[in-house]
């Protein structure tokens, strides 16, 4: 299906079937971030991380109500690499993937990975609801 094809078929459902399914995407992405801070409640242990990590996971929501985006880093997380080197690092993929200093702690796309289905079908679940009504 092609963007224009989607957005044809987008813009022929109902409004409240539309308002349905962006509530169910807002509350999944909620569900998500929150599990994904959770996740990090035990990984970010060391006296010098204050917590801006799991701070800087939320949910963006774009122009569109079904333009809904799990996110972490950020202003939050970004520095130099190296003082006056001028080049960003987002201490959020640092912890995520590892690097050079320290192994992977991963904490995004493990939690994703474990809750996909589940959303995936409360996603399907929430829709199929909406267009019976």
């Amino acid at each position: 299906m092609t963007a224009d094809e989607l957005q044809t078929y987008l813009a022929s459902i109902p409004d409240k079937v539309l308002s349905e399914i962006a509530n169910v995407l807002q509350e999944q992405a909620k569900r998500l971030s929150d599990a994904q801070r959770a996740a990090l409640q035990g990984q970010e242990a060391a006296p010098a991380e204050g917590g801006t990590l799991k701070q800087s996971c939320r949910v963006e929501t774009g122009e569109d109500p079904l333009d809904v985006h799990v996110v972490a880093g950020g202003d939050l997380t970004e520095t130099e690499v190296r003082t006056g080197s001028g080049e960003p690092y987002d201490y959020a993929l640092g912890f995520e993937f590892g690097n050079s200093r320290q192994a992977a702690r991963p904490f995004f796309y493990s939690t994703y990975r474990a809750m996909k289905s589940e959303i995936n079908t409360a996603i399907a679940e929430a829709t199929q609801k909406a267009l019976d009504d």
